[in-house]
């Protein structure tokens, strides 16, 4: 199991069950993105790149994606953030916050388990946000908790692409529960691929 953000050719050798002159040619044919390592012909890829390119080429996963739970935060209100952070145990999941929803395009190479994304965003709403994360095909599996001060519809969520819904302000323990509900929704829904 690797929980690395970073692997060397030979890593993704052994993984991919090829040889590192493949996984080199992958990369300077710019089938795989990497990168070499300054002043060394030694080169590295990125967790991110090396699961899309997995995903794309049907290769099995399920070593490399044992790591921690990822959950991206999506609040406008940037002191939430440090709320978001303390409701979870850094330890056990792999966290980060954007106060926009431009910035929620981070998605796509964070590529999380869980979007906690804020219904009324500074820049967009939510709801485009959750479009725009649908139209992923590498986030086909992720879970979408919608969040806001105003009361909301669930079914209308629903229908918009949002997996729950938890109206501000609530209960760290609430919130915690519903993460937890949502990332083995999540789980569920890999393990059905």
């Amino acid at each position: 199991m690797y929980k690395k953000k970073g692997f060397t050719t030979g890593e993704v050798a052994e993984l991919c069950h090829v040889t590192i002159p493949t996984v080199i040619k992958w990369i300077e044919s710019e089938e795989l993105e990497g990168f070499k390592i300054p002043g060394s012909k030694n080169r590295r890829i990125t967790r991110e790149s090396l699961l899309k390119f997995m995903k794309k080429y049907k290769i099995p996963t399920n070593n490399l994606e044992k790591g921690k739970p990822k959950v991206l935060f999506v609040d406008g209100h940037v002191e939430m953030h440090e709320t978001f952070s303390s409701i979870l145990d850094e330890e056990k999941y792999e966290i980060r916050c954007v106060s926009k929803g431009f910035e929620a395009g981070i998605a796509k190479e964070f590529l999380p388990d869980l979007v906690v994304l804020e219904l009324s965003l500074p820049d967009i709403e939510g709801s485009k946000v959750c479009e725009y994360i649908r139209e992923i095909p590498e986030m086909e599996n992720v879970s979408i908790l919608g969040i806001s001060e105003k009361e909301s519809k669930l079914d209308e969520l629903l229908e918009k692409g949002f997996d729950d819904y938890l109206q501000k302000p609530f209960d760290s323990d609430a919130l915690a529960d519903k993460i937890k509900k949502l990332l083995n929704k999540t789980s569920r829904r890999k393990k059905s691929k």
